[in-house]
């Protein structure tokens, strides 16, 4: 995979930051949901670099089939320890999103893998095949 490295600008607080995001992977995945019927769409993960930080966080997300939302799967701090980590398209525990300017790189990086037919801001996701 080339270089998937980019700068990501955000407002907060009246300031602009700029994170530095490394796209690590986007694939389709499919896997029984445990209930007789399967669950499809995209897994994800990502390393966020906050200015300043010696090491990154690192985000392991999913985007099922229909959802209009990038979903965070696991989220591990600079030194590994686990915040939280549920398996790919758990969503029996409250949904937590990234922030917009991130699902709009993933939506593009997702996009240039040819892997979707729809996918964008509030667009439920539609997959390539």
């Amino acid at each position: 995979m080339p270089d998937n490295t980019f700068p990501v600008k955000i407002e907060q607080d009246g300031d602009t930051h700029t994170l530095s995001i490394t796209v690590g992977q986007i694939e389709q995945r499919t896997e029984p949901d445990g209930f007789g019927g399967t669950r499809a769409g995209l897994e994800a993960r990502f390393d966020l670099l906050a200015p300043g930080a010696e090491k990154p966080v690192v985000f392991f997300l999913s985007r099922l089939t229909g959802e209009p939302e990038w979903i965070i799967d696991a989220k591990f701090g600079p030194n590994g320890f686990p915040y939280f980590s549920h398996g790919f398209g758990s969503r029996v525990t409250v949904a937590k999103t990234v922030i917009p300017e991130i699902a709009d790189l993933l939506d593009d990086v997702a996009r240039g893998c040819g892997i979707v037919r729809h996918i964008g801001r509030g667009v439920p996701l539609n997959l390539s095949s």
